[in-house]
């Protein structure tokens, strides 16, 4: 009987936990929170406030076309927000409207959970999925009317359909066609997101048979992709010209290719092993076992002496100070602003960012070891952290997360206790970055 008890105590505390992120997310709302630094009446609301008026002062084509557009993405948000939004010239109302569509994201990524791990509790994948209202860049961009939430929730439904069009026998061609949509509409939404389409497409490819059914695949997606190209076409390069002249040294146009930035390589395996190293812990079986096995391999050792060799490579062929202090002033994640608070001495920094590099590689090796196409989804992000500057933790964040539990096949094992050291690990980091911008 006691342990009756303290089974149902402990199953009531688990269900009042799991409503703590959505609490904290309209807590966030009413507190103006700004814990990704780019939020505020004084942040990248500014420009976008001037693409809205862009929009309120012009007809759609014109403002298409305007030449003081700005930003990374295409116009279609503005399109869709002129038509369908009545507050869209109300920014206070606007960032409510915001808001709620944003409370839409981690409900789809429920829904996609349930489907994945049917065999576990639905408290468990109730919190696990509210784990992105704990995102500092998803709050941000939900509380302060910024764009970035739209393409997580579309990528987040493609991922949905992705998975009833691989593992559901009977799936309905409508799913296939909703798939196709949504996944483009990542790419209108946020540029970054184009390995979303590139993921839908080759799989559905590699795994269907019907050569009628690839056709109409490939067909609708080029499609969907004229109205893009027509832009680029247009800009003379992926953003518009305004964001080209701007941030002049990302890379966007094919003349920009002499400026790969391979140090960004580094800096991409820390940011990305950040959120996989939770996942890592506390979703995994055997870690012992699994480790031991690993080191019993002789690839294990070759990988090993080639990640050093890339690790010292970066540190001769990169003037430390140069890069971090005078050409950054913003990005670089969290590992950049952690050394930033343990030292003030440079080389200590440098120190303590190579031996992070080091080891984000290794913990990024054992997911190849457990599932070598898990890592394949992961190598795009590394390709993409070549082209951009600056290099910004919310490219990362929190679309690894949803990658990893979406599509990562080693990721099976879940408890409430492992659940529960998951959203306390990212609600520290939600505080710590509170904590760090204000």
């Amino acid at each position: 009987m006691f342990l009756n008890l303290k089974y149902n105590y402990g199953n009531t505390i688990f269900k009042i936990i799991i409503f703590l992120p959505v609490i904290s997310f309209f807590l966030g709302f009413y507190l103006d929170e700004n814990s990704a630094g780019a939020g505020g009446y004084n942040g990248d609301i500014k420009w976008i406030k001037s693409n809205i008026n862009i929009f309120l002062d012009n007809d759609l084509r014109a403002a298409v076309l305007h030449p003081d557009f700005f930003g990374n993405r295409t116009p279609l948000i503005y399109i869709l927000q002129k038509i369908f939004n009545p507050f869209f010239n109300n920014y206070e109302a606007y960032r409510v409207t915001s808001f709620f569509v944003s409370l839409i994201g981690p409900i789809i990524f429920y829904q996609l959970l349930r489907k994945k791990y049917f065999n576990v509790e639905k408290e468990i994948l109730f919190l696990i999925a509210s784990l992105i209202y704990l995102s500092p860049y998803y709050r941000t961009s939900a509380f302060w009317g910024l764009n970035e939430n739209y393409g997580l929730i579309t990528a987040i439904t493609s991922f949905y359909f992705l998975y009833k069009v691989l593992h559901i026998s009977n799936f309905k061609f409508l799913d296939l066609i909703l798939l196709i949509f949504f996944s483009s509409l990542s790419v209108y939404f946020d540029l970054k997101l184009a390995f979303v389409p590139l993921v839908s497409f080759l799989v559905i490819m590699f795994s269907q048979n019907n050569f009628k059914i690839k056709f109409i695949i490939l067909l609708i997606y080029i499609i969907l992709s004229i109205p893009y190209l027509a832009l680029i076409i247009y800009w003379e390069g992926i953003v518009p010209i305004k964001t080209q002249i701007a941030n002049q040294n990302t890379i966007t146009a094919v003349e920009d290719f002499n400026k790969i930035y391979f140090i960004h390589l580094g800096y991409a395996a820390t940011l990305i092993s950040f959120y996989i190293l939770p996942i890592l812990l506390f979703t995994n079986k055997n870690l012992a076992k699994d480790l031991k096995e690993v080191f019993q391999k002789k690839e294990t050792y070759i990988f090993l002496f080639f990640i050093l060799s890339l690790v010292f490579s970066l540190f001769y062929l990169f003037d430390f100070e140069k890069f971090t202090v005078k050409d950054y002033w913003i990005g670089l994640g969290v590992v950049h602003k952690l050394s930033i608070l343990i030292t003030d001495n440079l080389l200590f920094r440098e120190i303590i960012t190579y031996i992070f590099f080091f080891f984000s590689f290794c913990l990024i090796y054992f997911f190849y070891t457990r599932n070598k196409v898990d890592v394949v989804y992961l190598l795009y992000f590394f390709l993409l952290s070549l082209l951009l500057w600056p290099l910004m933790q919310e490219y990362f964040d929190p679309i690894i997360l949803i990658l990893v539990f979406s599509l990562f096949k080693s990721v099976k094992y879940f408890t409430k206790t492992r659940a529960l050291l998951i959203f306390a690990y990212f609600s520290i980091f939600l505080s710590i970055a509170n904590f760090y911008y204000n």
